[in-house]
């Protein structure tokens, strides 16, 4: 039998001398006993899913299996052994991220107010011509939400750039080729924080804003 080259793998740091080869080739020139033992396939699948998918597999591989080759079905993340070694790093990861959108909220009240008491005399005018004090509240909220929504859609936008990008990927991959997509909640979980935020940093200068008697709002 002749063997093909059709492409060379990347080296990876500690990787050591190998090939690939198709299964029905190579079980055209092996025989099975010598490589039922040797013969790994690995699966990505959801958490929640796995014990049903491992059950699954054991039994559809062991009767496609020829007889005397033994198959097993094992998980191999960390998830299965229970506990997560990565737990201390999230919190902290998240920790920070938690300190970060409280120092920007704090940042975005602070000149919403200041913006708010240098619009008083415009807020006074819109009163008087009608504006509801719920309109004005809306008003001055909304700006603030825009504001953070439109900063966590770059955020988001940002992300995905680096994550996708390939020479990331290729980092962190180690020879693996079908990596996931970004994950959606993750993105709609940034834009629901920027959304939140948003709002809250807009509460009390949208507050501030309806306090005011148009009187004193003109004659500010």
């Amino acid at each position: 039998m002749t063997a093909v080259v059709i492409g060379v793998n990347a080296a990876q740091d500690g990787d050591m001398p190998g090939m690939m080869m198709l299964m029905d080739a190579y079980r055209a020139v092996a025989d099975p006993a010598s490589y039922a033992g040797q013969t790994q396939f690995e699966v990505w699948v959801p958490p929640a899913m796995a014990t049903k998918l491992t059950a699954r597999l054991a039994s559809e591989l062991a009767a496609a299996a020829p007889s005397g080759v033994q198959v097993q079905v094992n998980r191999q993340d960390y998830a299965a052994y229970g506990g997560d070694p990565l737990a201390a790093f999230k919190i902290a990861v998240g920790a920070v991220a938690g300190l970060v959108l409280f120092l920007g909220a704090l940042g975005l009240v602070n000149i919403s107010l200041v913006t708010v008491r240098q619009r008083i005399r415009e807020i006074g005018i819109r009163r008087s011509f009608g504006a509801t004090a719920g309109r004005v509240f809306f008003a001055v909220m909304m700006e603030s939400v825009v504001a953070t929504v439109a900063a966590g859609v770059v955020g988001v936008g940002v992300a995905v750039a680096i994550v996708e990008n390939p020479w990331v990927q290729e980092q962190l991959s180690q020879g693996i080729t079908d990596l996931p997509s970004f994950p959606i909640g993750a993105a709609l979980f940034g834009l629901a924080a920027a959304t939140v935020v948003g709002a809250l940093a807009g509460l009390l200068p949208a507050i501030a804003a309806v306090r005011f008697t148009v009187i004193d709002a003109i004659r500010y």
